[in-house]
């Protein structure tokens, strides 16, 4: 799947109540990817898998949190909290789907077939 294209998740989640979505998505070019969950999360986690295995990534965003801003932990282990790292939750539709968030391009920047894991909380 390229960056860029919407990716669906299991709504529902295995409990049935549709209050965990989670997922994975290739990144390999550029460009910010809209991830449909079907709610606006409260908590989202995402794990980069570098490729090459020197930038693997952990970056979680709670509600309240700037759009944008997450704790960023490296594969050093370091903690930072960057403004363009984070995703940005939507409410209403998105090309007629519906409601979740967009990782954005900063954090799909790889070009060698990373692999971003995703969970969302509502």
């Amino acid at each position: 799947m390229a960056v860029g294209d919407i990716t669906y998740s299991n709504l529902n989640a295995m409990s049935g109540e549709g209050a965990f979505a989670s997922g994975t998505l290739i990144v390999d070019a550029n460009a910010a990817a809209t991830i449909i969950c079907g709610f606006q999360p409260s908590r989202i986690e995402l794990i980069l898998a570098d490729a090459g295995g020197t930038a693997d990534s952990y970056d979680i965003w709670f509600l309240g949190m700037t759009a944008g801003t997450t704790m960023h932990m490296d594969n050093a282990g370091a903690i930072t909290f960057p403004t363009t790292l984070g995703p940005t939750v939507y409410a209403g539709t998105v090309a007629g789907n519906s409601e979740g968030f967009t990782i954005p391009a900063d954090q799909t920047g790889a070009a060698d077939s990373d692999v971003i894991y995703w969970c969302a909380w509502r």
